[in-house]
């Protein structure tokens, strides 16, 4: 003959006849479903009998557990939604920056000095000689000064930009052997670890 025992459905029970909703302080991160959580935790452990004799102490106790392993919570889901290759097992990015900079300056400085001599004789003959004669004669001299002055400033630059990633299999594993891997990981269950977390906590597993 089995004794009666308070279990967990029993404790969901009382609150979903009172109108209300014994899972409404679980506090969950985003990207995990409320409603799936609380009916695997329900189909897990619903049968068992429960830590505590009081459904209200068990909801507000949801609250506390919820609070605790909060960050553990979303750490999981973070780490699950990691976008990767399942074939390789090496990653690097890489990011360059190259810096080439140059000025430069030219000056010139200098003076021009043009200097013309010109003299010009004019002659002409007398009705009483046979040879020409000096009539008057002109002397020129033009002087002319030039300063000039020439400057140039250039500036180079040569910056760049550019990254790389470098990715693959460097031979440590196999390719088959991370395709394992990989299958098994995805026997890894969110939501079932965190039913497991939960029925720790608040059921008494025991099978008969």
């Amino acid at each position: 003959m089995s004794s009666a025992k308070f279990t967990l459905i029993g404790a969901y029970q009382y609150y979903n006849n009172a109108g209300g909703d014994l899972f409404e302080l679980l506090t969950l991160p985003e990207g995990i479903d409320k409603d799936i959580l609380k009916n695997n935790i329900l189909l897990q452990g619903g049968e068992f009998e429960v830590q505590h004799s009081s459904p209200v102490f068990i909801h507000d106790a949801m609250a506390i557990w919820s609070g605790t392993y909060y960050d553990t919570m979303d750490r999981w889901v973070k780490a699950l939604a990691i976008e990767y290759a399942p074939l390789e097992n090496y990653d690097r990015m890489e990011h360059w920056t190259d810096e080439l900079d140059g000025t430069g300056s030219s000056n010139s400085t200098g003076t021009l000095d043009n200097t013309t001599t010109e003299e010009t004789e004019h002659t002409k003959s007398a009705f009483d000689s046979s040879s020409y004669q000096p009539y008057d004669k002109v002397n020129g001299r033009t002087v002319s000064d030039t300063d000039s002055t020439d400057r140039t400033n250039t500036t180079i630059n040569n910056d760049s930009e550019h990254n790389g990633r470098i990715h693959g299999n460097i031979g440590v594993t196999t390719s088959q052997q991370m395709l394992n891997q990989e299958l098994d990981l995805g026997y890894w269950n969110l939501y079932q670890r965190i039913t497991q977390l939960f029925l720790q906590e608040f059921v008494i597993p025991v099978y008969e």
